[in-house]
């Protein structure tokens, strides 16, 4: 509070004649805003990033923030503060313009980085908070590209307010602190006004619109038989039962192909005494399912012979392997192909027993769903002690 005529103080006037106080103008419009919500900030964005993982899955690196949080949330607070304690130190009541958008921007980089941070457990990756909160998939890889971007862009939007926060100069008598457009000699700030209005809807409608993308991006990923998720999506499942079929006989065919090379017949799946030596149907779910976010099915098929054949030279099948288009793996046993095909043959030292065994590229497909379209396979009509020739092979449920 301030009287208007400090002279009548100084004339002896009697307090009842004095002019009433006026109360101190408060900052206004959106830089008064951001410049009474900013202390505010530098305390919840870091106690939101420590406790994000309460809301959704958390891990490991949701015990190591907590842990970490009596060092991490005032180290994060004071260096949020420190701009605008800079700006104090040289008379500023209200936040310059050309600030107000760049502290957005860091803002809701905190915000993005927050919601995309994926998280750890004993079992692998978690979800994030994002992925949590959508009802449709989103790529990992995408959403990770996210997290860096904001991580990246939060940084740079720091160093840019800082560094701003430095150069201005101080605020005289001359330019009051209301004014300090002034004394950077820009008498006029309404275009950064205007920036700062039109940043506080654009920044986060920007991250809307990249999860928004991220969405359509996931839905268009291909699978090996280049069908996107949204159009496998769409498939009634009798439809996609009939596709996962067509590609179970894939499969089988391509390891028959593999199998004429060895033996034309012998081929097992349990031996006489009902010891399991092969296997045929849904593969595990992949890393890669994983990593688009949409659920996916492999096919994973092992048939093995009680003895390698006498003529088997394993030099002689690898050659035949690269003549038929299979490429030598770079280090262990494990050839592939064009079509993403992964092959093993082995042949085990203590009995001669000779496997083989080829895991197929993945489709989109719930193998749940599909299971119960195509009903389970009955291990009884795969024989206990039955052999199979080269090209013969158990159905798919």
């Amino acid at each position: 509070m301030a009287y208007q005529n400090p002279e009548s103080v100084a004339a002896g006037a009697p307090p009842w004649q004095l002019p009433q106080p006026q109360p101190k103008a408060r900052p206004a419009g959106i830089q008064g805003f951001v410049w009474a919500v900013w202390p505010w900030m530098n305390w919840i964005l870091p106690t939101f990033f420590v406790l994000h993982g309460f809301l959704g899955v958390g891990g490991w690196g949701t015990l190591l923030l907590l842990f970490s949080s009596p060092i991490f949330i005032p180290a994060a607070g004071l260096l949020g503060a420190l701009p605008r304690f800079l700006l104090r130190k040289r008379g500023y009541t209200t936040t310059p313009a050309p600030i107000v958008s760049l502290l957005f921007v860091n803002w809701w980089g905190w915000v993005a980085l927050t919601l995309t941070m994926q998280d750890a457990g004993d079992s692998g990756p978690l979800m994030s908070l994002l992925r949590s909160m959508l009802t449709v998939p989103l790529s990992v890889d995408y959403e990770q590209g996210l997290y860096v971007v904001a991580i990246c862009v939060a940084i740079a939007a720091w160093l840019a307010v800082l560094v701003i926060a430095i150069v201005l100069p101080r605020v005289t008598a001359a330019a009051p602190p209301a004014e300090p457009a002034m004394v950077a000699g820009r008498r006029d700030e309404r275009p950064w006004v205007v920036v700062a209005w039109i940043s506080a809807f654009l920044v986060p409608a920007l991250l809307v619109t990249a999860v928004v993308v991220g969405v359509e991006v996931t839905a268009a990923q291909p699978d090996a038989s280049g069908d996107t998720v949204a159009e496998v999506e769409a498939m009634p499942i009798a439809a996609q039962a009939d596709r996962a079929l067509e590609n179970y006989e894939r499969t089988q065919q391509r390891l028959s192909e593999v199998r004429q090379l060895i033996a034309e017949d012998g081929w097992r799946l349990r031996a006489e005494d009902g010891e399991w030596v092969g296997s045929v149907g849904f593969g595990t779910r992949p890393w890669e399912c994983r990593q688009a976010d949409v659920e996916c099915y492999t096919f994973q098929v092992r048939f093995s012979l009680d003895q390698a054949p006498a003529d088997f030279d394993r030099d002689r099948f690898d050659d035949a392997l690269r003549d038929a288009g299979w490429m030598p793996p770079e280090y262990g046993d494990g050839w592939t192909d064009a079509e993403g095909y992964r092959l093993r043959v082995t042949v085990y030292p203590a009995n001669n027993r000779l496997s083989i065994e080829l895991e197929s590229p993945q489709w989109w497909g719930d193998t749940y769903e599909l299971g119960n379209e195509m009903g389970r396979i009955d291990e009884e009509s795969l024989g206990l002690g039955r052999t199979y020739r080269y090209d013969e092979w158990p159905p798919l449920g």
